[in-house]
């Protein structure tokens, strides 16, 4: 039996990702066609995939070069995994992540793949909110592409439409916890299209398309491009 949960499916033995961030598959195979033979991990960008030959604070899988038919791990493998691994056989060049079962039930806010509609910045937002403040807010299904939604709704907000209903008030300046609505410029429709949440050191945790979750500053730039503070009414 599989299920999916933070854009990874799971499986009884662990977690499976269909890696796809090609820049960084050809800097593998670059590496692998060098002899290269030193250790290379994957670190978590402000939400891009990016390859290192070191180990650093922000390193979300461990990259493991094999000489094998293919990239899937053993029972015993699989059973043994306590860090996520990017596995690639060779000489094939067949390559997937793989997860370790324990983090099915208790994965960071960070480092969480994209699948709209299943885990993006929303999806991010109501997990945060249960788990951390113990609000439950509505999960408003949405097709797979932000984008069509507005147009299918006629150009309708959900984010603008739902705030209030959702038990939510406009407020000038963020507290830790509150909701950013932002307007990230990949849409064609004006008002906000992204939604982040404000957290602690002026840092915000958010789920930008194609990327993965990640924990960055909450630069100028990113202020420029919020449309609404919002704070829930029982933190009020």
């Amino acid at each position: 039996m599989t299920e999916k949960a933070y854009g990874i499916v799971w499986t009884d033995k662990g977690g499976i990702f269909n890696f796809s961030h090609a820049h960084v598959v050809a800097q593998i195979a670059e590496r692998v066609a060098t002899g290269y033979t030193g250790e290379l991990w994957l670190i978590n960008h402000y939400g891009q995939t990016k390859l290192t030959e070191e180990r650093g604070d922000n390193a979300f899988a461990k990259v493991e070069i094999i000489t094998a038919d293919t990239s899937e791990p053993s029972d015993e493998e699989f059973a043994a995994l306590d860090f996520p691994v990017l596995r690639v056989a060779m000489p094939r060049g067949r390559f997937k992540m793989y997860y370790p079962l324990s983090m099915k039930d208790k994965f960071p806010w960070e480092n969480r793949q994209w699948d709209e509609g299943f885990s993006d910045c929303y999806r991010l937002g109501l997990d945060y909110y249960a788990t951390e403040l113990g609000i439950t807010l509505p999960n408003v299904p949405t097709p797979k592409n932000y984008t069509i939604q507005m147009m299918t709704y006629a150009k309708v907000n959900l984010f603008v439409e739902n705030f209030e209903s959702s038990g939510f008030e406009q407020v000038l300046v963020p507290e830790v916890g509150d909701a950013l609505l932002i307007q990230s410029g990949l849409a064609t429709f004006d008002g906000p299209d992204h939604v982040g949440i404000f957290m602690e050191d002026n840092n915000f945790l958010h789920h930008y398309r194609g990327r993965m979750s990640t924990l960055q500053p909450y630069s100028s730039m990113w202020r420029q491009k919020t449309t609404m503070v919002l704070r829930h009414t029982s933190r009020m």
